[in-house]
């Protein structure tokens, strides 16, 4: 009789301790994934459309600062908050609505008529920051609401705005792109970065 006793207490100490095992805390590595989240860009852009100006910021830091063309009085570059998400290299262009483009016709890419240059750099379409080889219009209200910027430094933005945005390619990539003007090729940013238009 005693030994049963005796085989029954240490059932129920196993029992317990089992128990007490499937209850205990997870350690810190249970459900750890690799998968590691997105990281907000610290980078953002200011475009000042009185001083004509296009501002990267990271953080609080001005890193680089470019020229540029604003719209006019009856069309102007729209204030307030956006975000860039999409970036085209050799881009075409549509006649937005309008009546100054009414008599427009679709521009290819690398035509000599396409007034967006070498790269669009897209906020909120038909608004967008674009290159021009018309340099004279660079510090003037002349665009119909698009910034405008020279093509060598709409070039060196947009690959600001990809690596910062998690976007980035390597040096041969820009190369082959960058080859072809007549070949449109559209990025869409990993990333989206912070704009402000201001007065």
């Amino acid at each position: 009789m005693k030994l049963i006793f005796q085989t029954a207490a240490a059932g129920l100490l196993l029992i317990a301790c089992n128990a007490s095992e499937n209850t205990r805390p997870a350690s810190p590595e249970a459900g750890r994934t690799d998968s590691v989240q997105k990281k907000t860009p610290d980078v953002s852009v200011v475009i000042s459309i009185g001083a004509r100006q296009l501002s990267v910021l990271k953080g609080s830091d001005t890193i680089q600062k470019y020229p540029i063309a604003v719209g006019t009085e009856k069309y102007p570059t729209p204030t307030g908050n956006f975000k860039f998400h999409q970036i085209d290299f050799n881009p075409d262009w549509t006649p937005p609505e309008g009546d100054w483009a009414k008599n427009k016709d679709y521009e290819k890419p690398g035509s000599a008529e396409n007034p967006m240059g070498r790269a669009r750099v897209i906020y909120q379409m038909p608004y967008t920051v674009h290159g021009t080889k018309d340099i004279s219009s660079l510090g003037e209200a002349e665009s119909h609401g698009s910034v405008r910027m020279a093509n060598n430094h709409v070039i060196e933005f947009a690959k600001l705005i990809m690596k910062e945005s998690g976007t980035e390619r390597d040096d041969a990539w820009y190369t082959k792109v960058l080859g072809d003007s007549t070949k449109m090729v559209s990025v869409k940013l990993n990333d989206s970065i912070p704009l402000v238009n201001k007065q």
